[in-house]
């Protein structure tokens, strides 16, 4: 039967009134069910849920025995049982609220046939048995989902109960929530919590696809999906989250996260975070494991509270323990500090203090070995002073080492910082090169502290650990103050080896000073500004023929009045002017041997102080009387044998002359066979020889005692004058090339007889030692105020021994570098060399291998004429 024939009748279909009288059923049901005291609480949206909905549903089922068509109630019954499951309903409730909603329809419906008739009663027990149906059917929906939902979230709170039970720490205890969480929902494949801290959302614990994958992740409350759940305090649900921007996470975008949901952690109306499952295959998520997230979320919120209270609770209580304990070591530190101070009070010297405090200080903190290792003087190395509990292998190879090395030591002076590493890792990350060494195998932490004393560094105190060491903020001061301590007591102990160091080497000093002055062969003395005796040698004393001690703190004029006024003008001399007398002659007599007459030679000198003070004279004393009286014999023989050769040369002049007048007027006679003018030229060429020794016998006597061989200067032209030389030469020496160069101005005054005397003497000279083969030259040329004259030979160099000696009288070269026998005395160079400076000049000589042999000498162009005697 159609509506139009229903209302033709007066009475309106079932699915009509429904539809119609909704807001008076609603309300109707409204009043009956808050006379129960289950919704009190409930503001009215939230009490009637999906009802409206529901009764529309209701009514299109009923109406589809009219229409034919197929309807469903689309999960209603089962959403509403799960919204009164979560605000607390129990099951008998739930089916309440659908019989009073039935009641209400059918009370109100029955009033309307009532009023209008019945019409046609088939139709309407049609209606009313589809409608008890749909309700029926609705009913065991909802009572079937509220015991499903509510066994499995009985089951997923006792488990999240479980996991809560026993554990604090939440990086331990988030993990387990999330991972019963995700067991117990289906289809989600990551659950994520996120804790608010101030404005931002930090990630704190994720498992499933997102596990460890996002570590650090945060973001703004308000910003991206979490963000917007936290500041809207509501939950959110996107079907996307690949793709959907909202979705900031890029975890759960990279892994193509398609349904995510997630929820507020409220307590007491503050958001503490955000919670969100996401899945990989399903769009969304069904209510009932919504609402079983939404559910293990708030109790795993006041869980998480919970675990937050116990953990500040335990954090405070672990502060509180570490501040007694900070106190407690720093009790402990202090009492040690005090021991050390009181160690370091007792010991004198570097190396104790040294001891000391590397001993104490492994002690203090409990280290595996420590060591120290001081500058030398000049800054360029350490040298370890003491090692503790280090293998031997380890310490063999560190006994000194330079002061740039690649330690931490070298980083520690260089810095004047201390230089800590609490882990081997962090170590070798600075010092790579030691990664292979295998001491590093027996440390995992290390400290190095630098020791300064006003900015100055005198070396380094090192420590290693066997296991990994956190340094703390105390324990660092401790160190420094430590370090400073040590440093001070280092710095007094280099002081004390300094100053036993001096006493020693000042000790050691006068030791060595009265073993000189005892021992050496000479008179040493010190006498301070009065001229008083401080300190002389025995053999001092001995020359002055008193002992040591009757000298001491007395003047000079009290212990040798006699020579007192020689020898205080030198002393005031030198005090005065603050020069060293050396080497003078004081001839005297002493208070032991009055009478004789001594002789010495004194050096006097000043003695200062570091500042310049002058503290007194210093002088050494040699006794030259025997030397002098030596001396004197050697002259006097000497000087008789010169004059004895100078009288002897003199009286063989005459008889030899006569010889040669003799022989030279035989030569000229005639009628003397020629054998026997063989004999008389052999005569004559021996009287030659025997005058020229003769005569260089004479000059030697007159340059030795007649005080130079004299010369007799007048207007000479050095050319033809050297030319008539080396005539002469070639003469007495056929076969032999001489060469004569001359340039430039050459005239000059000389002693034309003695220079050519003195140029014959080189000219025989290079012959005789030079090879046949090879020519002698002579060179002449003009030097300014002078003249030069070269006489150049090619023969063997002379040794550089001999060079000195030339000119010495008597000296010949060797047989090996002469072609013939001297016939010479060997005062052929010594005469050349007094002619040459009777005229003013110089006579020297050069020789090597590669240029020969010169003899260069130089005349001023005019001569002083010498005032020796013929």
């Amino acid at each position: 039967m159609s509506q139009r024939e229903l209302e033709s009748q007066g009475r309106t279909r079932l699915c009509d009134f429904i539809r119609e009288n909704q807001p008076h059923i609603l309300a109707e049901w409204e009043q009956e069910v808050r006379a129960c005291a289950s919704p009190q609480g409930l503001s009215r949206p939230r009490l009637l849920d999906h009802l409206p909905e529901m009764l529309d549903k209701v009514a299109a089922l009923v109406e589809t025995i009219h229409t034919g068509e197929h309807e469903t109630l689309d999960q209603l019954p089962e959403r509403h049982a799960l919204e009164r499951l979560e605000v607390g309903y129990d099951l008998e409730q739930v089916a309440h609220e659908y019989a009073l909603l039935r009641a209400c329809v059918l009370r109100r419906y029955e009033a309307h046939a009532e009023q209008v008739g019945v019409g046609e009663l088939a139709v309407m027990l049609r209606e009313v048995r589809c409608f008890n149906q749909m309700f029926d059917e609705a009913v065991s929906a909802a009572v079937s989902c509220y015991a499903r939902t509510r066994e499995r979230t009985l089951v997923a709170l006792d488990r999240l109960s479980e996991a809560a039970l026993g554990t604090e720490d939440l990086d331990t205890f988030l993990p387990r929530l999330l991972r019963i969480i995700l067991e117990c929902t289906g289809s989600v494949d990551a659950v994520t919590l996120l804790l608010r801290e101030g404005d931002m959302l930090w990630e704190r614990a994720a498992v499933g696809i997102a596990e460890g994958a996002a570590c650090g992740f945060h973001l703004k409350v308000g910003e991206g999906f979490a963000g917007l759940i936290a500041s809207e305090r509501r939950p959110l649900e996107v079907r996307s989250a690949a793709t959907d921007p909202l979705v900031k996470s890029p975890t759960l975008r990279a892994r193509g996260t398609r349904a995510l949901y997630g929820v507020p952690l409220l307590h007491e109306d503050e958001v503490i975070g955000v919670a969100h499952m996401g899945s990989l295959t399903a769009f969304e998520f069904s209510n009932e494991d919504k609402l079983l997230f939404r559910t293990m979320v708030s109790r795993a919120t006041g869980l998480i509270v919970q675990a937050q209270l116990a953990t500040r609770e335990r954090q405070a209580r672990e502060e509180s323990e570490r501040v007694l304990a900070r106190i407690r070591a720093q009790e402990v530190r202090t009492a040690r500090l005090q021991e050390v101070t009181d160690a370091l009070s007792r010991v004198l010297t570097t190396d104790e203090a040294a001891r000391v405090v590397v001993e104490k200080t492994v002690r203090a903190l409990g280290a595996a070995g420590g060591s120290m290792g001081l500058l030398s003087p000049d800054g360029r190395y350490f040298e370890m002073r003491v090692n503790t509990d280090y293998p031997e292998e380890v310490t063999r190879h560190w006994v000194r080492f330079p002061a740039d090395a690649p330690v931490m030591f070298s980083q520690a002076v260089r810095t004047r910082a201390p230089v800590l590493y609490e882990t081997r890792e962090a170590f070798l990350a600075d010092y790579p090169q030691w990664a292979e060494d295998p001491a590093m195998q027996h440390y995992n932490a290390f400290a190095t502290l630098p020791l300064l004393v006003e900015g100055r560094a005198l070396g380094a105190l090192g420590l290693s650990f066997h296991e990994r060491h956190t340094f703390s903020k105390e324990e660092r001061d401790y160190l420094l103050v430590l370090a400073g301590q040590c440093a001070q007591a280092l710095e007094r102990g280099r002081l004390y080896d300094a100053e036993q160091q001096a006493r020693a080497e000042s000790q050691l000093a006068l030791a060595r000073l009265n073993l000189l002055m005892n021992t050496a062969p000479v008179g040493l003395g010190f006498w301070d500004t009065e001229m008083r005796y401080v300190r002389l040698s025995e053999r001092l004393a001995e020359m002055n023929g008193l002992p040591v001690a009757e000298h001491l703190g007395r003047r000079v004029r009290e212990v040798l009045p006699e020579l007192a006024p020689t020898l205080e003008p030198l002393f005031r001399r030198v005090l005065e002017t603050g020069q060293s007398l050396v080497d003078m002659e004081v001839t005297g007599e002493t208070p032991s041997t009055p009478g004789v007459l001594h002789h010495w030679l004194v050096s006097y000198y000043p003695i200062r102080d570091v500042d310049g003070t002058n503290l007194g004279i210093g002088g050494v004393v040699v006794e030259i009387t025997e030397r002098k009286r030596a001396e004197e014999e050697l002259r006097r023989a000497a000087e008789f044998r010169e004059r004895f050769l100078g009288i002897v040369s003199h009286d063989l002049r005459n008889p030899l002359n006569a010889i040669l007048l003799s022989a030279n007027a035989l030569i000229r006679a005639e009628g003397i066979p020629e054998r026997q003018m063989k004999s008389i030229q052999r005569i004559t060429t021996s009287a030659e020889r025997m005058s020229r020794m003769i005569a260089d016998l004479l000059d030697f006597t007159r340059g030795r005692l007649g005080g130079g061989i004299p010369v007799t200067p007048r207007p000479t032209h050095l050319s033809p004058l050297c030319r008539h030389v080396v005539d002469e030469l070639e003469a007495g020496h056929p076969g032999r090339q001489l060469r004569l160069k001359a340039k430039g101005e050459l005239q000059g005054e000389w002693d034309p007889d003695r220079l050519a005397q003195a140029l014959g003497n080189l000219g025989a000279n290079a012959l005789d030692y030079s090879p046949e083969d090879t020519p002698v030259e002579f060179v002449l040329q003009q030097e300014e105020e002078e003249v030069r004259i070269d006489v150049h030979n090619q023969g063997p160099p002379i040794p550089p021994e001999l060079l000195p000696h030339v000119f010495e009288p008597f000296r010949r070269g060797s047989e090996e570098s002469t072609r013939q026998p001297s016939s010479g005395l060997g005062l052929g160079l010594y005469i050349s060399q007094q002619i040459v400076q009777a005229h003013g000049g110089t006579l020297t000589v050069r020789s090597t291998d590669t240029e020969g042999t010169t003899f260069t000498v130089r005349l001023p162009r005019k001569s002083t004429p010498s005032r020796g005697s013929g």
